[in-house]
This record gives structure tokens, sequence and C-alpha cells, in this order.
């Protein structure tokens, strides 16, 4: 049994929300502390360098440390939640997928520091082994990057920005983290820096029980996780720039326990364990010229591990055994070497700025499942741009990337980005982006069959590719004691050659291959405001997004299906008390689309029902801001699983129910800290 969404219930707590809101506004004293605000925010995501999110000649999101604190998020996932115009998908064993401007899968490209996450599962990173205690920001780029991160960026970037130790500074931190779901998470992470050499490192577990609907089934539907993960930075000062060596490590073992077969000779049952381990070791240099001009570098390391074990547990005498069946034990390896350079001069001219750059991606696949046991694939790139400030407030970007594959013909990739100050306070933003991707490994040498699967690879893909346009108006009225923010955007995406799965074969030969037979076309507008004073924020936004592919027009229909988004956050900070109350609300509207039942041979329209979420979060600091106590109540509204209609895969049905929530629970972090 599953929980069904009720729309009356939504509706209610719709206008409630309202009326807080309202009376919210009427309450606040508008008078504000003569302190300034923090008005400044930097990116670094295709910059040339470091720069303001007001000069930025791309449209970045930014979700900075303190946000992730109010919303007591501790993965990417749980943080994306809240996001206008990004869906989260939920799967029992891979984890959280994500969805921007209706694009998801191979399509968006994760980053940390601007290293790539490697490791996808079904063609997804699992967002919630993404950890957010030692991250500075998050950048969110909607749209291809390809010209600037190459491959896999066809939809969107997520960079993530982490923590670096300072100069002259000393600092230890401890986090605690609990959720009346089962969640227990604790890290520790200590740090010193000199003049010239600078060291941090850290260590941490996160422990989640598992869910279940039915507490009496052994059987979870959200899957029991234990995590470990661990960090350790070198830095050196140089003369105007810096050296940095970054290593981290995760693990994570998820258990998948099955239901008991019980009659009078035996009570048993079959178990899987899912390990997943991941180590990646980064060099980063960073130096600065006179005249504007600098140079990064990274070079980076990335092993994944993804291990399977089955076993036949004895539930009378509490023992168990491997079973001995070789598609019940599974073991895949992929490493990848990497490395980007680029050399910008930001003031060749008072009309001309440039950047020029590699990229050098070279990836190993090891396994069983994989064609040979080993498979591996190179893409090295050349890539460059253009900022021309033809008029005072006119500023034109062209970009382009030149590739070579060793397994595909690459087209050259282009980019034009246009950026026009009306007025200091109007900006418009306007760009055309060219997306590629190549097929990854799995989807060219998969070999996954047994008793239950028979899904395999094909070498004849060709890659995908796009077309992405955007337009983005964005009004701000800012001083030293409030800001006022008004953001309205439109785009319009089209992916070609998208790899999906198919029906091959007949009887005893009947077979999943990955083909390139969809096409996918999304457009959509997103209006967004803010309001921030010393005391108080309000932030709003709406969205729709549509989505057509070619499955819809197989059918005999050729139109967009629409879904809307709207969210409200609030908070008010208490600045006596050094204090702050905060909401976050989402809704999500109702997902329709045309997908390919594996099962029965045949295009049918799949739909997930409508749903919101709410989360509330009180947070104190203490002790002159040493320890910093977040406490509430997350998804309020006991949303657990959505009415659905949706294929998961060859290997799988179709489900009835969308995985959404645990249900309403209460957290309490505790983050103790120590500078000098």
């Amino acid at each position: 049994m599953y929980c069904i969404h009720n729309p009356y219930r939504i509706l209610n707590a719709n206008t409630a929300l309202w009326v807080v809101f309202v009376l919210f506004t009427l309450s606040v004293n508008a008078q504000t502390e003569n302190k300034k605000l923090d008005l400044d925010e930097f990116v670094v995501t295709g910059q040339y360098g470091e720069n303001s999110l007001n000069k930025s000649v791309y449209k970045v999101k930014v979700i900075d440390s303190k946000r992730i604190q109010l919303q007591g998020a501790f993965n990417l996932q749980q943080l994306l939640v809240n996001e206008l115009n990004v869906r989260i998908n939920q799967d029992p064993i891979l984890g959280g997928s994500v969805q921007l401007q209706g694009v998801g899968g191979n399509n968006i490209k994760i980053l940390i520091d601007g290293v790539p996450v490697i490791g996808r599962e079904n063609g997804n990173i699992d967002l919630s082994q993404i950890n957010l205690n030692n991250v500075e920001r998050i950048e969110l780029v909607e749209g291809p990057m390809s010209v600037n991160f190459g491959t896999d960026a066809l939809g969107g970037v997520i960079n993530i920005i982490t923590k670096k130790q300072k100069q002259e500074s000393r600092n230890a931190r401890l986090n605690l983290y609990t959720e009346s779901i089962g969640q227990y998470n604790a890290d520790i992470s200590i740090g010193a820096g000199n003049q010239k050499y600078n060291v941090m490192g850290g260590f941490g577990r996160n422990f989640f029980a598992g869910y279940s609907l039915n507490p009496e089934s052994r059987m979870m539907l959200w899957k029991p996780r234990t995590q470990y993960m661990a960090d350790l930075n070198f830095g050196k000062a140089l003369e105007n720039g810096s050296f940095r060596w970054s290593n981290q490590f995760f693990t994570e073992k998820v258990s998948d326990k099955g239901e008991p077969t019980i009659d009078w000779t035996q009570a048993v049952a079959q178990d899987h364990y899912y390990y997943t381990t991941r180590y990646t070791s980064s060099f980063f240099l960073e130096k600065k010229y006179e005249g504007k001009r600098n140079i990064n570098v990274v070079a980076s390391y990335n092993f994944y591990q993804r291990k399977l074990n089955a076993y036949q547990v004895n539930l009378v005498e509490l023992s168990r055994e491997l079973i001995p069946s070789a598609s019940e034990q599974d073991t895949n390896w992929f490493h990848q070497v990497m490395s980007r350079g680029t050399y910008a001069n930001v003031a060749f001219s008072k009309k001309l700025s440039y950047q020029m750059g590699y990229d050098v991606n070279h990836e190993f696949a090891l396994g069983k499942r994989i064609e040979n046991k080993s498979q591996q694939m190179g893409d090295y790139s050349l890539f460059g741009s253009f900022e021309m400030k033809t008029l005072k407030r006119l500023l034109i970007r062209p970009a382009f990337r030149i590739t070579y594959n060793t397994r595909f013909t690459v087209p050259v990739i282009p980019s034009l980005n246009i950026k026009y100050d009306i007025s200091e306070n109007w900006i418009l933003r306007g760009s055309y982006a060219r997306g590629f991707r190549a097929p990854s490994l799995k989807e060219l040498y998969l070999q996954f069959v047994d008793i239950s699967h028979n899904i395999r690879g094909n070498t004849d893909l060709i890659p995908e590719t796009s077309n992405n346009f955007q337009l983005n108006l964005m009004y701000q009225n800012k001083s030293e004691k409030r800001v006022w923010r008004f953001d309205p955007s439109v785009f319009y995406s089209e992916i070609n050659n998208m790899i999906d799965f198919a029906r091959i074969g007949s009887g005893n030969t009947l077979a999943y291959q990955y083909v390139n037979i969809n096409r996918l076309k999304s457009t959509g507008i997103n209006l967004n405001a803010e309001y921030r004073t010393q005391k108080y924020h309000v932030t709003m936004g709406y969205a729709v997004t549509g989505r057509e592919n070619k499955l819809l027009q197989n059918t005999g229909n050729s139109r967009f299906f629409y879904s809307d988004e709207w969210r409200l956050n609030l908070g008010y900070n208490f600045l006596k008390q050094d204090a702050s109350i905060n909401l976050f609300f989402k809704h999500n509207g109702k997902i329709q689309t045309y997908q390919y039942d594996y099962m029965s041979d045949a295009v049918i329209l799949s739909y997930m029902n409508p749903f919101s979420l709410m989360d509330i979060s009180i947070s104190k600091n203490v002790f002159s801001k040493k320890l910093a106590l977040t406490f509430g109540s997350k998804n309020i509204l006991n949303v657990k699983n959505v009415n659905a209609s949706l294929s998961t895969g060859p290997h799988s049905g179709i489900n009835n129910f969308a995985m959404t929530g645990m249900g309403r629970s209460y957290f309490m972090g505790l983050c103790y800290s120590i500078k000098r």
C-alpha cells in the first residue's frame, strides 16, 4: 500500500502558506540595522577566473553554505529538491538522479572543483552519495556547457565548490546530525595554514537505517545505507598563485534484504548488498600575472568500483552463504585520467579578452559484463573563447571546441553568449549553445546476460547532439540595506539521436539494446523574485516546462506535455539573538510523457501526479558563534509515495507509484567550530 497524494490537502496547504506569507510580511519591521549586506556573489564555472555574478556572461544559480545549513541538507539530493526547474527521481537501489530543463541522465555533468564525478549507474550519478559538509557553495548552469566541459555537459553543469584552508589560520569543525527517520551522521575536520603551506583533512560517517511503509516487513522500500567519507588536502602558496593537492575517498554499502520464504522445512531469504567505492586525487595550479592574465591547470585521477554480493540467509540459524551463481556476484571498475588547463587574458585591450585551453579525458572500464572484460575511450580537446565589448554596455562571447575522440568523429562545437547592460539595474542575457555527448562505455560494450536480464551494448551508436537557446532578463536594485531581484527567463532545447533501449529479437532470443531512437524537445519559462534585508528574505519562483519526444509523435500526437513548479522560501533573522527561522516550500506539478514499455513492447503514456514538499528550520548561534544549532521538520505535508505510472527499465515492469518521501520527520544538526 502507498500514500496517494490528495489535491485538496495541497490546496489547503497552499492557502495556509499564503496566509503565513502575508502575515509574515505585514509583521516584519522594515527598519534594518546599519550593517552592510554582503551583496557580491562570485562564481568560477565557465569564467575567466573568479567573477561576480552580475558580470558573468552566463546565468548561474548559486547556493551557498549558509543555505545548505539552514535547509538541513547533508547531501546534494536533499538540497536540490527545493530548486526551481530541477526534478529529482529516486530509485531504491541506484539512489537519486536529477533533471534540468527536462533533461537528465547522462546529459547532466556533476563536477567537484571542476573535476568530473564518475560512476554512472543507469546513466545517473547518485546524488545521495555527494556529501555537502565541506562545501562552500554550489554553482548550477542550465543548458549545454559542452564547449567548456565536453561530453555529458549537454543538459547542464552542477559544479560543487569545496572549502579551502586559508593562510595564517587554524580551525577545527565537528558536525552532528540526526533525523527521526533513522538517519545519524557525524563528521570532523581540522586544518592549519601559515604563509606558505596549509593542510586540511576530515572524516565522516552517514548511517541510514532504512524505511518501509510496513514496519513488519523485512524488505524495505528505502534501503539501509552506510557511508564513509574522508578527504585530505595539501596546499602551497606561490607568488601570485597557489598549488593544491586534493584527495577524496568515499565508500557506501546499500543493503537490499529480501522477503522471507517460510514453510515447514525452512525459513530463508535472499539478500543483496551493493558496495560503491570512489577515490579522487587531484592537483590544482593557479597563477596570476600582470595585466590580469592567469593560468589554471587541474589534473586528476578518478577511481570507481561497484560490487554486488548476494547471499542465501538462513533465518533460523542466522547464518548466510554466497549464492553460487555468477550472475549474483559482480564487480565493475572504472578509471578516468583527466586534465584541463586554461590561459586567460582578461584585459588584452579595453575591448577584447580571451581564453584558450585544453581538455584531456581518458576512461577505462573493466568487468565481466563489459565486452572482452576491458574497454577504453579517450577524448582530447582544444577550446577557446573571446569576450568582445563592441559597445560600452554590450558583451559578446563566441566560443568553440575542437575534439578528437578515439571512437567517434566529433564536429566543431560552437556557442555564443551575449550580455547587454540595459541600465544600471537591468541586464539582458541571450545564448545559443550546441551540445555533444559521446556514448558511454556501458552503452557501447555492456553485456548483461543472465536468467533475468539480456541487455546489450551497441558499438554502432552515434553521439547525441543538441541545440539550446536561452534568453534571460534580470532586474536588480540593491543598497547597503536591501536587495530586490526579478529574474524571468525562457529556453528551448532539442536533443537529437538520443540513446535509449529498444527491444530486439523474439522468443528465446529476446533482448534489449541501446540504440539511437529518441529525440527530445523541451521548452519553458522561469520567473524568480527575491527580496532580502538584514532581517528577512523572501524568494518566490514559478516555472513551466514542456517536453516532447519522438515516442509521442509515433502515437500520432505532436504536442508538448507541460508541467509547472513553484516555490516559496521565507526567512526571518533575529539579529540580537543571532537566530533565524526559515521555511522552504516547493510544489511539483504533474508530469506526463510517452515511454517505451519494455515488457509489452509498446509505447505508453507515463505520468507522475503532483506533490508538494515543505520544510521548516530554526537556527541559533551560541558561544560567540562557535556552536551553530539547527533543528526543524522536513516533509511537513507528510508526502510518501505518489501515484504514478512509470516504466523503470528493461528488467522491470510498470511501477504504479514514485518514491517521493518518507513522511514527516524531525531533525537536529549541530556544528561546533573553532577558528584562530
